[in-house]
């Protein structure tokens, strides 16, 4: 089989390249509300002011601004896909350049993770998936309903699931040890459509709008994700090049 597989072609490093930088840029544009915005409340419960607005390079929305009875600024919405588009171009230029470098670490990371499931240990993981997973995530859940029930209709709520939401998801998953990352989606998945649920009912004992709790969620989740996405991405990277190093 050909070394440079279609999984590790120069297009398809491109693509992921343009992906890194479209979350970068949208973690950008999330982080924008903060710094154009001087007033948050309406993200915790009823708005002081109309004094909100996101959007980078150019602002996209701004509160009591409807464009013409647009909700968004749509035109500029566009010029900001493009300068996401170019960002991520460059980066899938530089990935596609390096791809066989890319393509080696890729492979020995997936070796040394083929080689730990070959384990004594690994003919537990079923189990261990089924039983002690299974306690935990029950056991996170059960806490967690009981301090919801306590904190139902206050913002301290909201402000918890917006900067504890990422954390508490990716420590949901990795508890159980020696599962594989399918396993872990598996997790994850209805854990966080469980959260935004409770941030919705806590929200409507707000009387928040809808859709001011999904802002919320995206303006605080977005960028605690790709943040933590790509530096844990990075770093098992970099990992895995020292070993090689050291290896030869």
């Amino acid at each position: 089989m050909n070394t440079l597989s279609l999984a590790g072609s120069s297009t398809r490093w491109f693509l992921r390249g343009i992906a890194v930088g479209m979350l970068l840029m949208a973690a950008v544009n999330a982080l924008s509300y903060f710094v154009r915005s001087s007033d948050w409340s309406s993200l915790v419960g009823k708005p002081q002011s109309q004094n909100e607005s996101i959007g980078f390079p150019l602002t996209v929305w701004e509160a009591g601004n409807t464009y013409g009875g647009l909700f968004a600024d749509y035109p500029n919405m566009g010029v900001n896909i493009l300068v996401a588009a170019a960002v991520g171009s460059l980066i899938g230029m530089v990935a596609a350049r390096y791809r066989d470098y890319l393509n080696q670490l890729v492979d020995d990371f997936d070796e040394g993770e083929s080689d730990k499931g070959d384990s004594a240990t690994a003919p537990a993981q079923p189990i261990q998936f089924s039983l002690l997973g299974l306690m935990i995530a029950t056991t996170i859940a059960a806490v967690f309903a009981t301090v919801a029930s306590k904190l139902a209709v206050r913002p301290e709520t909201l402000i918890a699931i917006y900067t504890l939401g990422p954390i508490t998801l990716v420590a949901l998953a990795m508890l159980p040890r020696r599962l594989s990352w399918q396993q872990r989606v598996v997790i994850i998945t209805p854990a966080a459509f469980s959260l935004i649920a409770v941030a919705i009912a806590v929200g409507r004992g707000l009387s928040m709008e809808f859709d001011k709790v999904l802002m919320g969620i995206f303006l605080s989740w977005t960028p605690q994700s790709a943040i933590a996405a790509i530096a844990l991405t990075s770093y098992l990277l970099i990992q895995q090049s020292r070993e090689v190093r050291r290896e030869e």
